[in-house]
């Protein structure tokens, strides 16, 4: 009987990004709501972040800032931590990026 392999090693569960959907159509058509999700994407890959982040749409997360747009971070599977980051949109992300990156400089590595 032959030997099974060990299992390979899972990476980290990725940090959710829930984006309120309510939020981006509240805001002013000049703002660019609408395409805000592609931005957020090109800023987190930009810094090294898109394998360690999934982007999920949401519906609403019952906090409506004006000019912003709510997300709701959930760093992992525990869900310990999760936590709402308003984010401004003409910032295309970079806010957000900033955000999890000193996070993850807190936390150490995985």
């Amino acid at each position: 009987m032959a030997k099974r392999a060990p299992p390979e090693p899972e990476g980290p569960d990725p940090i959710e990004l829930h984006l309120c959907h309510r939020c981006l159509v509240r805001l002013p058509v000049d703002a660019g709501g609408v395409d805000l999700p592609r931005r957020v994407r090109e800023a987190l890959k930009a810094h090294g972040l898109a394998s360690r982040t999934q982007l999920i749409p949401a519906s609403c997360l019952g906090h409506c800032p004006t000019g912003l747009v709510t997300v709701l971070v959930v760093p992992d599977a525990t869900a310990r931590g999760t936590h709402a980051k308003l984010i401004a949109p003409e910032a295309d992300g970079e806010d957000l990026a900033q955000h999890l990156l000193q996070g993850l400089a807190k936390a150490g590595p995985p």
